[in-house]
C-alpha cells in the first residue's frame, strides 16, 4: 500500500493566557454533593456550606490537553478550612485538590493551580469542600501566549501505521532550540510555558473519505476559516474541521490551512458582536487574533443556538426570528467580505434528534429553552438559502442527508441529540468534501 505523507496545516484557535473558562457567580442551585443530586443553599449570590461534604459546580467543556495548567479561585469566608478542587474528565476521571484554607470573617479570595494528569480532557469541574460562605467563582487555563507547541501532524486518519509524530515549541513563530518539552507518545507540553499539544490518531476505514475527497483539486494554497458554535468548537482537534483539513492536505499536499474560530455556544448575533470588537463573556478573547491573517474561505455552521425557543412562548418562536438572522447573516457576510474573503460556504444546521429535546424538556419545570425542532430549523436554513441566492454564495446543506438517514441518531449526543458524536463529524465531514468535491 502506498503511504501518504501529508503535510496537515490545522490551527486549533484554543484559548489566550488566562483565559476564563468558567465564572459561576452563584445565581443558580447548580452545586450538589459528589454522586447525590443533594442541590447546595444559593441565596442572593453566595453559596451556603453547612458540612465538610464534596461539592461539584458547573462543567466546564474544551479541550484541555495534559499539562494544562488551571486556576480555581473563589471568595470564601467562615470560621473553618476549606479546600478547592478540579475533576478533569480524560480516559479517566482525575481529582485534584488544594492544601487547606484557614478561613476569616471577611470574604478573601482563594486560589489554587494544578496542572492537567490525563491526556485530552474534555471536561474539568471545581469542587468545593468545607462549610463556609463562598461568592464568585472563577476557573482559568493559563499559558504564555507567546509560546506555541506545535505536533505535526496534527491529526491523522489512517487504516495503516500512523506517520511518526515531532513536536516543536515556537516562541513568537521562532523556534525554541533545545526546548524542555515533555513527551509522552501522543502528547506533549511545555510546564515553564503551559503550551500543550496532543496529536489525534483516527485509525480505521478512511474509503468514503478517500473517495468523496480525491477529486478535489486546489490550483493554489488556501486559507479556510471556520465560524461556528459547539458542533465545530467540541472535539476541537479530531472534529469534523480536522478531518477536512486533512484530506484535503492529502490529495493536495500542503495547500489547505485551516483556522477553527467556533464558540460553544455562539449564535449569529454572538459572532457579529465578537467580530465587531466584543470581548464580553466566555471565550471572550477568542477573536483577538482572527484577522491577523487573510483568508480564502469561510465556511459559516451554525443554527441550533439560533432556533432553540423557549417555553415562555411554547416553543414557537426562536430565539433568533428569521427576519433577525436575515439581518444578523448580511452584517456577517458584508464584515467578511471587506476583509477580502473570496468564498463564503453557508452551511445548513445540522438535523437534531428531537425525540431526545423533547424528551429532555418535558423533564424541566421551569422556563427553559428547547433545542430542536425542525420548523425552526428549516425555517432557519431557508434564510440561508435565500441569502446564498441573493449574494450569489454557495449554500451546503448537511441538513436534508442527515435527516433522511435511517441510523441518524447513531450520529448525535443520545443525552441531547444535538452535539455530534464521532460518527457525527464523519458524516459533516463527508458531506463536505463531497461539497468541494462538486464545487472545488
Amino acid at each position: 500500500m502506498k503511504k501518504f505523507v501529508v503535510p496537515f496545516f490545522f490551527f486549533s484557535v484554543l484559548l489566550f493566557a488566562d483565559q476564563v473558562v468558567l465564572t459561576d457567580l452563584f445565581k443558580r442551585a447548580v452545586w450538589r454533593v459528589v454522586n447525590t443530586k443533594e442541590y447546595a443553599k444559593i441565596e442572593n449570590q453566595v453559596m451556603t456550606l453547612t458540612d465538610d461534604r464534596r461539592h461539584i459546580g458547573t462543567s466546564a467543556f474544551g479541550v484541555f490537553n495534559r499539562g494544562s495548567r488551571i486556576r480555581v479561585q473563589v471568595e470564601a469566608r467562615g470560621s473553618g478550612k476549606i479546600k478547592l478542587g478540579l475533576f478533569s474528565y480524560g480516559q479517566k476521571i482525575a481529582q485534584l485538590w488544594s492544601d487547606e484554607f484557614a478561613l476569616t470573617d471577611t470574604f478573601t479570595a482563594y486560589q489554587f493551580e494544578c496542572e492537567i494528569p490525563e491526556r485530552a480532557s474534555k471536561q474539568i469541574n471545581p469542587v468545593i469542600q468545607g462549610a463556609g460562605e463562598y461568592r464568585k467563582l472563577v476557573v482559568t487555563h493559563l499559558f504564555d501566549p507567546e509560546y506555541q507547541l506545535v505536533a505535526t501532524p496534527a491529526y491523522q486518519m489512517t487504516s495503516e501505521s500512523p506517520q511518526p509524530i515531532t513536536f516543536t515549541l515556537y516562541h513568537q513563530g521562532k523556534i525554541v532550540e533545545n526546548a524542555q518539552i515533555i513527551e509522552q507518545g501522543q502528547e506533549a507540553f511545555h510546564r515553564e510555558s503551559g503550551a500543550t499539544a496532543y496529536a489525534w490518531i483516527d485509525k480505521g476505514d478512511t474509503s468514503k473519505f478517500d473517495e468523496a475527497a480525491k477529486g478535489i483539486q486546489l490550483e493554489k494554497p488556501v486559507k479556510i476559516l471556520y465560524l461556528g458554535d459547539s458542533l465545530t468548537h467540541f472535539d476541537m482537534g479530531h472534529n469534523h474541521v480536522d478531518k477536512v483539513g486533512y484530506f484535503l492536505n492529502k490529495y493536495n499536499p500542503g495547500k489547505a490551512e485551516v483556522f477553527n474560530y467556533a464558540c460553544g455556544g455562539d449564535d449569529i448575533q454572538r459572532i457579529v458582536k465578537r467580530l465587531e470588537g466584543d470581548t464580553s463573556g466566555k471565550y471572550g478573547k477568542r477573536y483577538q487574533d482572527l484577522w491577523s491573517r487573510n483568508y480564502d474561505w469561510a465556511i459559516v455552521f451554525l443554527g441550533h443556538n439560533d432556533t432553540k425557543a423557549s417555553s415562555a412562548k411554547q416553543f414557537k418562536v426562536p430565539v433568533i426570528p428569521p427576519e433577525r438572522q436575515r439581518k444578523l447573516y448580511e452584517d456577517l457576510l458584508a464584515k467578511l467580505k471587506a476583509q477580502g474573503v473570496q468564498r463564503i460556504i453557508l452551511m445548513s444546521a445540522s438535523s437534531s434528534n428531537v425525540e431526545v429535546c423533547r424528551r429532555n424538556s418535558a423533564k424541566i419545570e421551569r422556563i427553559h429553552n428547547r433545542f430542536g425542532e425542525p420548523v425552526h430549523m428549516e425555517a432557519f436554513n431557508e434564510v440561508l438559502k435565500e441569502l446564498a441566492t441573493k449574494h450569489n454564495l454557495e449554500y451546503l446543506d448537511v441538513y436534508e442527508p442527515m435527516k433522511a438517514l435511517p441510523d441518524k441518531a447513531s450520529l448525535l449526543n443520545p443525552n441531547d441529540g444535538v452535539h455530534l458524536t464521532e460518527a457525527g463529524h464523519d458524516f459533516i465531514a463527508v458531506e463536505t468534501l463531497k461539497f468541494l468535491n462538486r464545487k472545488p
